[in-house]
């Protein structure tokens, strides 16, 4: 009776799968590995969608008012400019200037050499530097000798930034017409004082090539000279990049 009741629970009760019998116990807190996903549940990689970014350029282009504003105070200050189209480089897609002028004069008697392509910005910033700083600085040299004109560096050019030490150095603020390098200052009567270190001489020709190098700093947010690094031994660069909350770069 007890080996007929023990035959007919074997055939009530079903056996385990083959491969449930082979698999070891799972220790306490383990789970089960999940099975190994097919091609077909792999979910593809996310796609871009989109344009490509505007040039650096481009996302600098003034508005029509930003421009009619800028070009007014040309006005006043008496610069003598002319616009051009628009300065792009094959060099560098992100290299330009979306509504360049090119400026002569940057008052009236105060000649740029060579002339400089720039945005207006810039062209405004070296304008009201001259004419509230530089020319009343120069004055106090000896002799009082007018100011009657700028030598120019670099300019306008499509390059990355130089004397940084930056593995990977961004672009150049020369490349976007943000930025303008002095050389030396042109005098009436007297020898063109030159952009150079000037290292507690203690005369005037280093206190004034200080006091307009600090003065730029209010018209300009980067302001490099002699001491900033070897790159920017023998001028003064000035340039307009922007960054965040107004900071400015003044060595």
């Amino acid at each position: 009776m007890i080996r007929a009741g023990a035959i007919l629970l074997a055939l009530l009760v079903p056996l385990a799968p083959a491969a449930a019998q082979d698999r070891p116990p799972e220790r306490p807190g383990e789970t089960a590995a999940p099975p190994e996903a097919s091609a077909e549940t792999v979910p593809p990689p996310t796609a871009m969608f989109g344009p490509p970014a505007p040039p650096a350029w481009w996302m600098l282009r003034e508005t029509d008012q930003e421009l009619a504003a800028c070009k007014l105070a040309l006005s006043h200050l008496g610069t003598v400019y002319a616009e051009q189209p628009p300065l792009t480089d094959a060099a560098d897609p992100d290299c330009g200037i979306a509504r360049p002028i090119r400026v002569d004069r940057i008052l009236p008697d105060l000649v740029l050499e060579g002339g400089a392509v720039m945005r207006c910005d810039t062209a405004r910033g070296l304008g009201f530097w001259a004419r509230d700083f530089l020319r009343p600085a120069a004055s106090h040299l000896p002799g009082a000798p007018r100011v009657t004109g700028l030598r120019l560096g670099t300019t306008y050019d499509c390059r990355p930034r130089i004397g940084t030490g930056e593995d990977r150095p961004k672009l150049s603020e020369h490349a976007l017409g943000n930025a303008i390098d002095i050389a030396a200052v042109l005098l009436d009567g007297a020898d063109p004082l030159v952009i150079q270190p000037r290292t507690d001489t203690g005369d005037l020709a280093e206190a004034f090539q200080r006091t307009i190098r600090a003065a730029g700093c209010l018209f300009f947010t980067t302001v490099l000279g002699p001491g900033a690094n070897a790159a920017h031994d023998d001028h003064l660069h000035l340039d307009i990049a922007a960054r965040r909350g107004g900071w400015r770069l003044c060595q």
